[in-house]
Formats: C-alpha cells, sequence, structure tokens
C-alpha cells in the first residue's frame, strides 16, 4: 500500500514537472528571434515577439523616427515605427530603410505603456531614465 502510494506522488509530481517546466523551455526556446539585420533588398528587419501585444512600434533615435515622436513633440505616436503581426504568431516585424550608421532602439509595447529593449541583441546603452537602449550599428 505504501509503494503504490509511493508510485502515485512520483507520478503526479512528474506530471508537474512536465507541465509547469517543459512549457517554460519550450518558452525560452521559442522567444529566439534574431537581432536586426540589412536583408538583400537594403531593408532592415527589426522583429521582436510579444504575443499578449496589442500593439509594437518600434522607438529609435533615427530623423524619421525621433523615438515616436517622444523626443520632438513629446507625445507617443501611435503610427510611427508600428510592427505587424500579420500571421498572429506573437512575432512583431518591421522593415526600414536606415543609412549606414549607429542607432539606439526599443519597443514600446501596447501603445508605449512598455519601453524594452531588444532582447535578442545584447549590445545596449544607459537611456538615462533607468534602462538600456539598444545599439544597431550598420555598415
Amino acid at each position: 500500500m505504501q509503494m503504490k502510494k509511493l508510485r502515485t506522488l512520483t507520478l503526479l509530481a512528474a506530471l508537474l514537472l512536465v507541465t509547469l517546466g517543459g512549457c517554460g523551455y519550450m518558452r525560452i526556446i521559442r522567444t529566439r528571434v534574431p537581432p536586426p539585420s540589412r536583408q538583400d533588398d537594403g531593408m532592415v528587419r527589426f522583429m521582436y515577439e510579444a504575443p499578449q501585444a496589442k500593439h509594437v512600434n518600434i522607438c529609435g533615435n533615427w530623423d524619421a523616427n525621433d523615438w515616436c515622436g517622444t523626443r520632438g513633440t513629446g507625445r507617443f505616436d501611435h503610427d510611427i515605427g508600428a510592427m505587424h503581426d500579420d500571421d498572429g504568431d506573437g512575432i512583431w516585424e518591421i522593415e526600414l530603410e536606415l543609412d549606414s550608421g549607429r542607432y539606439e532602439y526599443k519597443f514600446a509595447v501596447d501603445w508605449g505603456m512598455r519601453w524594452e529593449q531588444d532582447p535578442n541583441n545584447p549590445i545596449g546603452n544607459d537611456d538615462g531614465f533607468g534602462g538600456s537602449n539598444s545599439i544597431l550599428v550598420l555598415r
């Protein structure tokens, strides 16, 4: 009787580990999207995984973006740098025309409620607000 109880507890513990631990492990694998890169047509592709997001923007220090308008006007412009998740897989994408140079950027999630450094680009710089901007150098 004692052995049967031990087997049952072991089985329940194993199921719990697979259910909780397995999902976390798969989540780590799934979140790896490539860092920004120049495409064959010269455009630069940015990708960001945010399956729960309703809206994602790429905000940065290049002239056409100006941190999604916040540096120029002080107001967040939802249309500047608006990314797309056309297939609904939680991977937001945008391609931009950027010249060679050094750029700083962040992802603004849900209309600027949360600003995130690119988790797939390890190069960063202090943003002056207690966080970090991602850095992209294009040649």
